[in-house]
């Protein structure tokens, strides 16, 4: 079985036509079509059916499909990791975050990087959640990623960027604005306004909650944080979002919950891997810029 073959397959699965395969992959048809033959006939199966005008897969065919894409998934991911080795090309970094990082967390983290390290490419993505930036990174499908969470592993993979707090957030005016320190089972009748729920936000404030012999009354979830912000200051309801999501907000009344609701955001990477000296370039970087005053003062714990 061979790299090309899957390729011709792989294509032609998405076109449905011989013709227009081997235009697209700049060979002759009779090589899509004899390139084809060999795999079915190394499978001893018919993966394409030929009897319409647009071809289509057998079920065999459908099958081989999945896991035909898989290997061409893994080539282009080895393809990626190997140009960190090279020296005489322009490299890059596959770097994950969860939602409510891109805008509040290091803003200025990505142009400094750039500007000290101009012969590397830093290319961003942004995932669903905490935990599916450290999957796609244990994968080894990003370079690196950021997650939140309620502890630190003490992985060799793994560094502690920050701690903060999670708190209250209410409306001026809000019969708790007042109070000093809050308790999370007084929050029993509140009306709460939320991130999506597969996010950390959700389901560490969903299981505090429960904790305290509640479930929380969500009126809404939503996708971005200022429109969370926005309906606590419209007096929907009320949240409870990152120190480092509100800091600057002057409409928002933020309160410190009891117990202490305090999460760690953490720089992953693959256990499995080998840090080339780019990678290493981008983990010095990131502990020299977590450790100036700057940062500090902007992200300061309580």
């Amino acid at each position: 079985m061979e790299f090309r073959q899957l390729e011709y397959f792989y294509t032609i699965s998405k076109l449905e036509n011989f013709t227009r395969t081997a235009e697209v992959l700049h060979v002759s048809q009779p090589s899509v079509t004899k390139a084809i033959k060999a795999l079915e006939s190394e499978l001893q199966l018919t993966l394409i059916d030929r009897r319409q005008k647009h071809v289509t897969l057998t079920q065999e065919g459908k099958a081989f499909l999945l896991h035909a894409e898989k290997i061409l998934r893994d080539i282009e991911e080895t393809q990626q990791d190997m140009q960190r080795f090279q020296t005489n090309t322009k490299a890059t970094i596959y770097f994950g975050i969860p939602p409510m990082v891109e805008a509040y967390l290091f803003p200025d983290f990505f142009t400094k990087f750039k500007i000290s390290n101009p012969q590397l490419n830093l290319e961003l993505r942004e995932y669903n959640d905490s935990s599916e930036v450290r999957r796609r990174a244990d994968e080894g499908e990003l370079d690196f990623g950021i997650v939140l969470g309620d502890d630190v592993m003490q992985n060799a993979n793994e560094m502690l960027i920050m701690k903060d707090h999670m708190s209250l957030c209410l409306y001026p005016g809000h019969p708790l604005a007042d109070a000093d320190r809050i308790h999370i089972g007084q929050l029993k009748n509140e009306k709460f306004i939320m991130q999506q729920p597969y996010t950390y936000q959700y389901r560490s404030v969903f299981e505090r909650c429960e904790q305290q012999g509640f479930t929380p009354d969500v009126v809404l979830c939503a996708t971005q944080l200022k429109t969370i912000k926005q309906l606590v200051e419209n007096k929907m309801g009320i949240s409870i979002l990152p120190d480092f999501v509100t800091r600057n907000d002057k409409n928002i009344v933020r309160k410190q919950l009891r117990p202490p609701f305090i999460f760690h955001v953490c720089l992953v990477w693959c256990s499995d891997k080998n840090l080339s000296d780019i990678d290493r370039a981008f983990v010095n970087f990131m502990r020299q810029y977590i450790s100036t005053r700057e940062f500090k003062e902007n992200f300061r714990q309580r």
